[in-house]
């Protein structure tokens, strides 16, 4: 089957599309902002699986009441190292911005600090959290429950969670050994696209509702996910879900519907879709000696890079690598987005009355905006 068609766009004007989108669905004008950018940037960093794919569902759910657009988020509890959040029902971007840097204050004076996020939305890609806290001389875990995708080892059906975590350390230049995996062979979320796109699944991913292998991407959605590495990834899915629900009283997976979206990939708009999150952040400064540990880290995917490849690699990459090429790559040839989501946002454009932006590949594209990249180009988050 030939691949999905694949369109290019200008960072900043899907950027401000996704914001525009946002901000007509009732959020505030900060929350949008920072929930588009990290919509965009997940497709600009190549996990489409968290970028723009989502819209039209976050619009469906915020339209509906089923996500909060104007949340009002309470501290349920504060000590010098950790804080716990009610995000009373808003996405977890926003309040998950707030949180962290109100964990790195934390660390500033304590070395340390770890934060909660209970009642709390889907929270899209977890490395644009710890990148942030990264660019700020933090190493930085992040963290999230999820509902019940994936098969225990040994088990049948879907019991536990995929329950994302990502990891970033402070590097010289930038944030280095960027990690952001859930705790499945795929996420659910992508498995959605390659529904969309018509493409089969590889070997190994899922099982349909009858505990075979299977690789129709409905349903693997009907059925469920394997764990990654067997037994170990079952594992780190229950030590996340600790974390995210058990630390912070949000909802165990045991209890959490699919967040937001049915098998068939539309939201389910009569279901709570909330989860836990949770953060933790070291002050690369706490051992006094901040610039060693950035030159400890890059030494570390230093080391790594320099490794002999194997036949048919053209180099070893160190984790976040790939994500940073394909940035960097986005803000000049414009960010990829396949023809099957660009539908679905020109849709949702329509239906809202606003302008979707026309891809570089179109005679209409945005050519100055292209050229201006290839001068400029914006930074990684």
């Amino acid at each position: 089957m030939n691949a999905p068609a694949t369109l290019r766009y200008d960072l900043d004007a899907l950027d401000g599309f996704a914001r525009d989108v946002l901000l007509a669905t009732g959020m505030r004008p900060d929350d949008a902002g920072l929930l588009a950018r990290s919509l965009v940037e997940a497709d600009a960093t190549g996990v489409a699986t968290h970028g723009l794919t989502r819209l039209p569902a976050y619009a469906a759910q915020l339209r509906a009441g089923q996500v909060n657009p104007v949340p009002r988020e309470e501290v349920l509890a504060d000590a010098p190292s950790a804080v716990l959040v009610d995000a009373d029902g808003g996405f977890g971007v926003p309040v998950g911005v707030r949180t962290l840097d109100r964990l790195m204050a934390k660390a500033r004076e304590t070395g340390v600090a770890f934060g909660g996020v209970t009642r709390v939305a889907h929270f899209g890609a977890a490395a644009f959290f710890t990148r942030r806290a990264a660019r700020e001389g933090f190493a930085a875990f992040a963290m999230s429950s999820t509902s019940p995708s994936v098969v225990p080892f040994g088990g049948r059906g879907p019991r536990i969670g995929n329950s994302p975590m990502s990891f970033a350390a402070p590097g010289v230049r930038e944030p280095e050994l960027v990690m952001d995996m859930a705790q499945s062979v795929s996420s659910r979320g992508r498995i959605k696209v390659f529904e969309a796109e018509h493409r089969e699944l590889p070997e190994g991913w899922a099982v349909d509702r009858d505990g075979l292998p299977t690789r129709d991407p409905a349903a693997a959605l009907a059925g469920g996910v394997l764990p990654s590495g067997g037994h170990k990834g079952a594992a780190l899915s229950l030590m996340v879900e600790m974390l995210a629900s058990g630390m912070t009283g949000a909802r165990l997976t045991r209890d959490i519907r699919h967040a937001g979206f049915t098998s068939a990939g539309t939201p389910d708009l009569a279901s709570d879709v909330t989860v836990g999150n949770s953060f933790l952040v070291l002050d690369a400064a706490v051992f006094g000696d901040a610039p060693g540990v950035r030159r400890r880290a890059t030494e570390i995917a230093e080391h790594v890079r320099r490794s002999e490849p194997a036949r048919d690699v053209d180099q070893v990459l160190a984790p976040g690598d790939p994500e940073r090429a394909r940035f960097a790559e986005a803000a000049v040839a414009g960010v990829p987005l396949s023809s099957a989501a660009a539908d679905g946002l020109r849709a949702l454009a329509d239906e809202l009355g606003l302008a979707f932006p026309h891809p570089f590949n179109d005679d209409q594209g945005a050519d100055h905006g292209h050229r201006r990249k290839q001068e400029t180009g914006p930074a990684l988050g």
